[in-house]
């Protein structure tokens, strides 16, 4: 029975390829995100995929109310509001947004999800900080806005091992810095209707476009990224994780597994005990080529 490898990285290219790449990779989604909908679904229990093909974006129904994981680039925000809908949910009932770090593509619809239903943002102080030190650091101009000085203050700043309890649900905050400073990397259970309990793991960001020297200068950071994201790997490699959510598609074969799925209804490929090591290895595989080959 065919299985998905946990993370797949685009080649090595110099900081000068991959953001002249960047941009124009989602002019199309920019221009209409419509064709980038994917159907929402229960991945296991009370937690269920509500992002697109480009992003990810995750829900838990908690018993007291939707805790949701991170708002997209803001121009699919309506492709949110109607995953959240066709699985049977109201978005006036998201009470808590945990943004995984602060990169525009995972938090331009957190703004609407305050001022619409109310809901209380949340998101690291490390990148809360740096962004209001420096507002560019969102990313924001390579959005499909260019209003990246007006970003979503959060309501709460999480702090290295702070935990985030809704109804039966507690989050474990974990500082795992790397993509960005303030990355953090979340676990959880997801629980069934039996009672039954998956452990859940999610790191908020692993890509490398942020991790160039280059980069680095342009942006007012250290230059010990690559340093930092393996100390956060080896931080939290020996959770013991059941179900591994992605930051985007490609990181976890979202499309994949999903696609697989239809197909092979009796087998549920998101759980996997092996695919936290999976991933944490491909990253840290990835994370030593990269220095190797001098791409930082």
């Amino acid at each position: 029975m065919e299985m998905y490898k946990e993370c797949k990285f685009a080649k090595n290219v110099s900081y000068e390829d991959a953001f002249a790449a960047f941009e124009p990779a989602l002019s199309d989604f920019y221009r209409d995100a419509l064709p980038y909908r994917m159907e929402p679904f229960r991945i296991f229990g009370n937690l269920y995929y509500v992002g697109n093909k480009k992003v990810c974006m995750h829900l838990i129904d908690t018993g007291a109310g939707l805790l949701l994981f991170d708002t997209g680039y803001g121009n699919d925000f309506y492709l949110l509001l109607e995953s959240i809908r066709a699985l049977g949910f109201d978005p006036h009932d998201v009470k808590i947004v945990i943004h995984s770090h602060g990169h525009f593509d995972h938090m331009n619809g957190g703004k609407a999800m305050r001022e619409l239903f109310g809901s209380k943002i949340y998101m690291s102080r490390v990148d809360s900080d740096l962004i209001e030190e420096m507002p560019s650091r969102a990313l924001s101009e390579y959005g499909p806005g260019k209003y990246f000085e007006d970003w979503c203050v959060p309501d709460v700043r999480i702090d290295d091992g702070q935990v985030i309890t809704l109804g039966n649900t507690s989050v474990r905050c974990v500082l795992t810095p790397g993509h960005t400073f303030g990355t953090m990397t979340y676990f959880f259970d997801a629980v069934d209707e039996t009672g039954k309990k998956l452990h859940v793991g999610y790191m908020g960001g692993c890509g490398f476009l942020t991790v160039y020297k280059k980069y680095c200068e342009k942006y007012k950071l250290p230059q010990n990224k690559l340093e930092k994201m393996g100390e956060s790997i080896r931080k939290v490699y020996d959770e013991p994780v059941d179900i591994v959510i992605g930051n985007h598609p490609g990181q976890n074969c979202t499309i994949e597994k999903r696609e697989w799925w239809i197909a092979h209804p009796e087998k549920n490929p998101f759980i996997n005990p092996n695919a936290w090591h999976e991933f944490l290895d491909g990253l840290e595989a990835k994370r030593r080529s990269f220095i190797a080959e001098g791409c930082y």
